[in-house]
């Protein structure tokens, strides 16, 4: 079921895939397949109150099991007593892929709504996507590897959730493979214990620690435009044991403090089997060039990752312009492995054309042995402007003039790509 923005919209057969904004399940005798059912959203009381009967309708009706529900752009403000009637009914119907977005355009807050209960006794389902909601409260739940037997896929969007809450979830979920948390201001206290967990998300969101205590099978950890919580602007960001991670990223110094195992990392901190996770191959960095303390956490960052081959960094100077470029630090810096001997792509987002930049890239060009591919990415505002890249252009011929490591490497200089603040299922 949804709510599309077209009022006009008709019922139609459904693809074999379901959208979002379905609701499906096993066909009927008397019939070859079940229609999507598309509800026009509004802020009239008089349609939402039709609508919500309507809901109401078809899923007393329905005989179950629903292979997927998804009620998208529906206010449940005031709909307490037909929310807690549908969640049952869901979870007597043996539900698979539920998606829940409360619309929160419509009077009081969203998000301060609590899930009934009952979501939490749904042992059929496979995917749960929730947005503007409180999660249940799992203090009083059953727990238990049967509690979530098939659940593969967990995302909150805007929904609070307490540290408890999370840990109950992956706990009773044996199966969970992705676990998304966007514009999340809780749980405060993120614990990876999985032994399923392929992938991570933390997207826009504040936490005071993530800990990944014990996830033998994930293989990406994804962090965008992460912050510290209430107390502090920093992330404490724990891996103890992940044997299988490859992808790791966006790092940035100014936010995220790591530790690996026991070590927290710092500028001083030697590369030594303890402190490194050689599992890594991709790893992503945001990072103002400008600033040496920041400078200097990035080739620390890089140390703990030995056998990166892919590096993508976004350049972030807009913030902080300090007019230093740090050559001294670049020509003196010490050992980096990865960069010497396993780096054979790197990509530099959000390119400025400052010269602490091309400090950097002297090195890489430098060092980078195994270097195949060198992108980069100018800002959408140099790319926008001739004289600008000219003005790029001219100091990568002279970074380029210096002796590289690997003098098959190719060099591009590139546009801006299209933004996708909103990509997080790629990711």
């Amino acid at each position: 079921m949804s709510s599309p923005a077209s009022p006009s919209a008709t019922p139609r057969a459904p693809p074999s895939s379901l959208p979002a904004g379905s609701a499906s399940g096993a066909p009927p005798p008397s019939s070859s397949a079940t229609p999507d059912l598309l509800l026009a959203s509004s802020d009239d009381e008089p349609t939402r109150a039709a609508a919500a009967a309507t809901i109401g309708r078809i899923l007393a009706d329905h005989p179950g099991p629903f292979r997927a529900v998804h009620l998208t752009s529906f206010s449940f403000a005031s709909r307490e007593r037909e929310l807690a009637e549908w969640t049952r009914l869901l979870a007597a119907k043996g539900v698979q892929d539920l998606v829940l977005v409360n619309d929160g355009s419509i009077r009081s807050p969203s998000s301060e709504l609590r899930l009934p209960a009952d979501i939490l006794s749904c042992a059929t389902l496979q995917r749960l996507l929730l947005e503007n909601w409180r999660f249940p409260d799992t203090s009083g739940a059953p727990r238990g590897a049967d509690i979530f037997p098939r659940l593969k896929e967990l995302g909150m969007f805007n929904t609070g959730m307490s540290d408890h809450d999370l840990e109950h979830m992956i706990a009773c979920s044996p199966e969970m493979e992705t676990l998304s948390l966007v514009f999340s201001t809780r749980p405060e206290l993120i614990r990876l214990r999985s032994q399923s967990l392929l992938c991570m998300l933390l997207w826009a969101s504040t936490a005071e620690e993530l800990a990944v205590v014990d996830a033998p099978c994930l293989e990406r950890l994804i962090l965008w435009r992460t912050s510290g919580g209430a107390n502090s602007s920093v992330i404490r960001l724990k891996i103890a044991r992940a044997p299988e991670l490859r992808v790791l990223g966006y790092l940035e110094p100014r936010v995220h403090q790591l530790q690996i195992g026991s070590i927290v990392i710092n500028a001083a901190t030697k590369a030594r089997p303890s402190s490194t996770v050689p599992s890594v191959k991709i790893l992503a960095l945001r990072v103002n060039f400008g600033v040496l303390k920041e400078v200097d956490m990035l080739a620390s960052f890089l140390r703990c990752f030995p056998n990166v081959e892919t590096l993508h960094i976004e350049s972030a100077i807009v913030d902080e312009a300090t007019g230093r470029h740090h050559a001294r630090f670049w020509r003196e810096a010490h050992h980096i492995e990865c960069v010497k001997s396993h780096v054979t792509k790197i990509v530099i987002h959000e390119l400025h054309g400052d010269q602490s930049e091309f400090e950097f890239l002297k090195f890489i060009a430098k060092h980078a042995q195994k270097l195949q591919a060198l992108l980069l990415m100018v800002t959408k505002e140099i790319f926008g402007s001739v004289d600008e890249i000219n003005k790029v252009n001219c100091k990568l011929q002279t970074c380029c003039s210096c002796t590289w490591a690997n003098r098959k490497c190719i060099g591009l200089l590139l546009g801006p790509k299209p933004e996708n603040r909103w990509s997080f299922l790629k990711a």
